[in-house]
């Protein structure tokens, strides 16, 4: 009795094999129709295109033969079409095969073409072409391409002497005796480079908006003059070699032009290259993930540092523009420290690093409005110096101030959200009158319940993506658990096994998307039982004991959700042993991702259909010899009672008895 559902099963297995292959073949025979239908339209606009010709009208003669053929076709017997018929489907097959290998051929190319050369091409579509000339031309070699790598190398290398001059040029401008030394060397070889980069930058396309989107100009000429007119007076102020010309002139040695050593302070024009290597910052963001509240927290801690370091080389120039040698003696800034420092022995002038030192000391506290007073100036020069520097670290304070309490706010949103939560929860709870065990699970609910927001949150970036991005990261988010699943374990093996023989695999990954997005996120507390009717559960936090078998993080159940016949679903009763936090996904949303992906994607439809049909069918066999199983067994105990009756027979199964009065098995849904 415990076999005798295997042939009703089999018996179903086999006719749904039929029926699929039955499929192909209509599949097949349609291709095979319309591809006749094609060939037959372009081998008659061909011939009507050529000259008149005996060959083309024995060939137009020929093919308007075709119907006489069709019709005497359709007189022979039947074997003799239906081997015509098989023979068509074999030529198909094989041209299928043809096409399939031509892809792969296809695909294996284009897995090593350089796909930066043909972003540059579609960039450099003219829109002044001629008639009878090429829409698309090439580059020119002597063209440099800014987003090749080769370039990013040369922008290393620019960014490194960007840094020697944003660092130590102050200093040696506003500390150090102009001299010939290791320094100085060092400096011409930066100021080398730039002017390198000057020369690079008329042979470096730029980027323009049209109507058709931003395009790449590659015209020397357009390119010379698109510089002209925005960096080169820039790059022209900074590579102007004023210590060269100061040390060559020896202007620091003629008495009679002490005041021209000022001429030292254009040096620092070259800190105006700052402004043109911003617009490469953005590049660090597509190579490194940058918690941007982080980053502009050390960003705007590394802007104060280098303001208060250039104020502070500005601050101890003032010491080189006043003569120390004049009669009567200039008082400066810096005259109270060197009097208390000369009580030590200690000569302050004559060590830069101690200058600095005390430079960077009254900036700080003057950016920072603390004020001291224990350094102020004490002439002229100094005063109108040091209104500027007050005005500038006034300026700059107040404004990394205002962007940190922003970002600092920003950073505690969520904080303050879930805090507001709780307050309105309390203030619920007590006008409630609730009870204080209730109230403590309420709490303790919401505390463990506070970042279920995230999935919201990667719900709406997900949805802000292209489709292509969307269905990847769905696979590689949910991938853990749709191998758990038999009929998305077949649809992704599907998704392989496609993907390997080089075809198009996008509307399967689609379909995943679609599962996802249908996810709802939901969550019990502790203690609490649960039953799953036409739900798919994914657990993602907590532990769970769903009839009496304890569970973790990633367990998948209520796979039979896809079963319409609520009878046939085996309930799975869970207890949430801690706080859970599941993904579910109902039938109803299931069968809607089906239908919408029934053109596109088939695929799935049929193997979840596969799938159900299979189930349905062994759970029903099952149900209905349970059934009869125990109609037998009450027959049994009243026959030992002596209480059998003629009526009682006719209430077996019809797999015991030929009289079929028993009630119909389960019926299997259809999808």
């Amino acid at each position: 009795m415990t076999d005798s559902w295997r042939p009703i099963l089999q018996q179903l297995t086999n006719e749904l094999e039929r029926q699929t292959q039955r499929l192909r073949e209509l599949e097949a025979q349609r291709l095979v129709d319309l591809s006749v239908s094609l060939n037959g339209r372009r081998s008659m606009a061909s011939m009507a295109s050529m000259p008149d010709s005996p060959t083309n009208r024995r060939t137009i003669t020929a093919s308007t033969e075709v119907p006489l053929e069709a019709e005497e076709a359709t007189a022979q017997p039947a074997e003799v079409w239906a081997e015509k018929t098989q023979e068509a489907m074999d030529h198909e097959k094989s041209e299928e095969d043809e096409k399939q290998d031509w892809k792969a051929r296809i695909r294996s190319r284009a897995s090593t073409f350089d796909f930066s050369s043909l972003r540059l091409i579609r960039a450099t579509r003219t829109t002044r072409s001629r008639p009878g000339e090429s829409a698309i031309k090439k580059k020119p070699k002597y063209v440099i391409n800014p987003q090749s790598n080769r370039y990013a190398y040369w922008q290393l290398l620019t960014t490194v002497a960007l840094g020697f001059v944003v660092i130590v040029v102050p200093y040696q401008v506003g500390l150090l005796e102009l001299q010939w030394d290791v320094l100085m060397a060092v400096s011409c070889v930066v100021d080398l480079v730039f002017v390198t980069d000057m020369v690079i930058q008329f042979f470096t396309m730029y980027p323009y908006t049209t109507a058709r989107g931003i395009q790449w100009e590659d015209s020397l000429s357009k390119i010379a003059k698109h510089y002209m007119r925005t960096w080169f007076p820039v790059d022209l102020l900074t590579i102007i070699p004023f210590d060269i010309i100061e040390l060559s002139s020896g202007v620091g040695q003629v008495g009679a032009f002490k005041g021209t050593k000022a001429i030292r302070a254009l040096r620092l024009l070259k800190l105006m290259r700052v402004l043109k290597n911003l617009r490469w910052l953005h590049k660090l963001e597509i190579a490194v993930s940058i918690p941007y509240q982080q980053f502009a927290l050390v960003r705007f801690l590394f802007v104060l540092l280098i303001v208060c370091h250039w104020l502070s080389c500005v601050w101890a120039m003032t010491l080189q523009l006043s003569d120390p040698q004049s009669e009567p003696k200039i008082p400066t800034w810096i005259d109270d420290v060197e009097n208390s420092d000369a009580t030590l022995g200690i000569d302050t002038r004559s060590e830069p690093f101690r200058m600095y030192l005390t430079a960077f000391y009254f900036c700080s506290y003057t950016m920072t409005s603390v004020g001291y007073g224990d350094i102020f100036p004490r002439n002229i020069i100094e005063r109108v110096v040091c209104t500027m520097i007050i005005l500038t670290a006034g300026l700059c304070w107040a404004y990394v101030l205002g962007e940190v309490c922003a970002i600092v706010s920003d950073m505690n949103e969520e904080t303050q959200a879930f805090r507001k939560k709780m307050t309105d929860l309390n203030t619920m709870m007590w006008e409630q009158g609730l009870p204080y065990e209730l109230r403590c699970r309420l709490r303790s609910f919401f505390l463990q319940n506070r970042h279920q927001a995230m999935h919201v949150t990667r719900q709406r970036l997900r949805e802000s993506m292209s489709p292509q991005l969307q269905s990847e990261v769905c696979i590689a988010l949910n991938l853990a658990w749709l191998r758990r699943v038999t009929f998305f374990t077949q649809f992704m093996e599907l998704i392989e096994e496609t993907e390997a023989k080089g075809m198009d695999v996008d509307a399967f990954r689609m379909c995943i998307a679609d599962v996802s997005r249908e996810l709802d996120c939901g969550a019990f507390a502790q203690g609490e039982r649960f039953e799953n009717v036409h739900v798919l559960y994914i657990l993602s936090k907590g532990l769970v004991a769903l009839n009496s078998r304890v569970i973790s993080g990633g367990a998948v159940w209520g796979e039979d959700f896809v079963l319409s016949d609520v009878n046939l679903i085996h309930p799975v009763r869970g207890f949430a042993l801690t706080y859970l936090e599941v993904l579910c996904l109902t039938r109803a949303n299931f069968m809607k991702v089906i239908e919408r992906r029934r053109i596109r994607c088939p695929q799935l439809g049929q193997i979840v259909r596969k799938f159900t049909v299979r189930l349905a069918a062994r759970r029903g066999i099952l149900q209905h010899a349970q059934h009869a199983k125990k109609l037998m067994a009450a027959r049994e105990a009243a026959r030992a009672m002596g209480n059998v009756t003629p009526s009682n027979s006719t209430t077996l199964s019809p797999v015991l008895s030929p009289t079929n009065h028993s009630p119909p098995p389960p019926r299997v849904p259809s999808q």
